[in-house]
């Protein structure tokens, strides 16, 4: 973007959409119609190899001028579709966004996604936070499309919802790092719709101005299709099918935001929408959006030379790096690790989620200071980020530091209110202070909610429960204390850590027939452990 006597002028576009699919050739008509009344100039769509090619099912779009079709071979393609639509087609828009042919952008305060991002022109990027929606009791593909059909979405608090995806400006960004998040170039950053720095793939969930409703289950015969295809942006694997169970369990809000921005668009267009917000799957939805997108016309496109889609060796790179950290971190080789995040780091300066991960390494392998070290970087770069601060909450309970971590996590609440995470660090923090009864209101709606409304972080159920359960083992308060390890049981059957705490609890109380019960199931388990052996002798001891 150039300023020239006050005014701004912009490339050809101003905004462009990019996606990679396959074999979800039925879906795209209703993903560009709506998009298009939504404002975006042009769609960049990768063909990952569908059994209908995409430049015949699209012919009418590519022949208006809407949509440039790329063909692109292999699995675990996402990634490198969207660097190459960076370097082939970044130069010729001012934002691109990336999302998923069931994803849909729904600008809240505006009329149009265009009005909505002139806001943010001085970031590199405006993240927008997901909003689940489930199958409304579809068995097979409803005739109706999404939009119309899948009504019910997850309340704003849902983990899920936390997921977020990027519109970012090309000029600014120096490649994605995953399917959400972009690294950006040196004094660019990504934020969400309030302005708060944003680096990483999840953020507290926002949807005052936007949203992004993500349809993410469908049918009951669209969620086997989409398990046996397996993920865009992995060579293997696939989601399990519990999310999708997790998923329309939770769905049970009627979210109609995007058929009343609909109704509002169509009608400023003359098209008569009947009563589509209040009974979309009997309006014929799709046709009166087809209707109102064929009177719109697409910026004529200019000419670019077209870059063959494949491999990008900078993804490769950077996948290779990120899988081998991971590596490093499940067999808790921190030094390794640490060596590898240095190296994305030479690739990504900007990413403030690597400097908190070099932190929790340097903690693991006892190096409080480099730790900080790391931290004081981050700060630097982002003074008062989310990401940062969650970084410092963890750093101050792992060197004991209770009343900075709870001052830590007042901050993070401001940007989080609902957040598990920090309800457990802060649930933590209160307990090293020894305000366990405080500690424990906090602390049991997380462990109660943590398998509900969304995962904790590896571990971190079992450790609050951990910290509550002594507590109140301290105050006698034994069946409070069991109750707690058996809920944890409920949801982690055959867990030995869990079952040995459980017969702990059993034995403080002096229930020694429910602690041989227990114990038994330890040893078939694993009859060679000490701490079962231990407790063997104990029990043995005591009868």
């Amino acid at each position: 973007m150039t300023k020239q006597a006050g005014v701004y002028r912009y490339p050809v576009d101003y905004l462009n959409l990019c996606l990679i699919c396959k074999d979800e050739n039925d879906y795209l008509p209703e993903w560009l119609d709506y998009h298009i009344l939504m404002g975006v100039d042009r769609f960049y769509i990768y063909d990952n190899e569908s059994q209908v090619s995409l430049r015949e099912s699209l012919k009418e779009y590519i022949e208006r001028g809407w949509v440039v079709v790329i063909d692109i071979s292999g699995k675990g393609m996402q990634l490198h579709a969207y660097e190459h639509c960076l370097q082939a087609f970044g130069l010729n828009t001012f934002w691109m966004g990336f999302i998923d042919t069931d994803e849909f952008l729904v600008p809240k305060t505006t009329l149009d996604l265009k009005s909505l991002l002139k806001d943010y022109e001085e970031y590199g990027g405006l993240v927008v936070s997901s909003l689940f929606f489930g199958a409304n009791g579809h068995q097979v593909r409803p005739n109706a499309g999404q939009i119309a059909a899948y009504t019910q979405s997850t309340h704003a608090t849902f983990q899920g919802n936390i997921l977020i995806k990027s519109i970012v400006q090309p000029a600014r960004v120096l490649m994605p790092a995953s399917p959400h998040d972009f690294a950006y170039k040196e004094k660019s950053w990504c934020v969400n719709e309030n302005y708060l720095l944003v680096d990483g793939m999840k953020f507290p969930h926002y949807e005052g101005k936007i949203q992004l409703n993500h349809y993410f289950c469908r049918s009951q015969s669209e969620i086997d299709l989409k398990l046996s295809r397996g993920w865009a942006d992995h060579a293997v694997g696939s989601w399990p099918r519990e999310r999708f169970e997790v998923v329309n369990t939770q769905a049970s809000y009627k979210e109609n935001t995007i058929l009343q921005k609909l109704a509002e668009v169509m009608e400023r267009m003359g098209v008569d929408v009947g009563d589509i917000v209040s009974n979309p799957e009997s309006t014929g939805l799709l046709k009166k959006m087809a209707n109102a997108a064929s009177q719109c016309l697409p910026v004529p496109m200019k000419p670019v030379q077209l870059l063959q889609a494949g491999r990008q060796p900078k993804i490769t790179t950077a996948a290779e790096l990120k899988a081998q950290t991971l590596a490093a971190d499940e067999r808790g080789d921190h030094q390794e690790a640490i060596r590898l995040i240095k190296l994305r780091l030479e690739e990504m300066p900007q990413k403030i989620s690597l400097f908190v991960d070099l932190s929790v390494n340097y903690l693991h392998m006892g190096d409080p200071s480099l730790a900080w070290e790391e931290l004081s970087r981050a700060w630097k770069l982002a003074p008062n980020s989310y990401h940062v601060l969650m970084g410092m909450a963890f750093f101050f309970l792992n060197v004991k530091n209770y009343e900075m971590a709870e001052k830590t996590c007042t901050l993070l609440f401001e940007m989080a209110p609902h957040n598990l995470t920090i309800m457990g660090y802060l649930t933590e923090a209160l307990m090293g202070q020894s305000r366990g009864e405080e500690a424990l209101k906090v602390g049991l709606p997380v462990v109660e909610l943590a398998d509900t409304l969304g995962e904790l972080p590896k571990g971190m159920a079992a450790h609050l429960v951990k910290l509550m359960a002594d507590y109140l083992l301290e105050k006698k308060e034994y069946a409070r204390a069991i109750s707690l390890w058996e809920a944890r049981l409920d949801e982690q059957k055959d867990d030995l850590h869990i079952l040995l705490e459980l017969c702990r609890a059993l034995l403080h109380k002096g229930d020694l027939d429910a602690a041989c019960q227990r114990l038994s199931q330890a040893q078939v388990l694993a009859p060679e452990n000490e701490e079962v052996l231990a407790l063997l002798r104990q029990v043995g001891a005591i009868s």
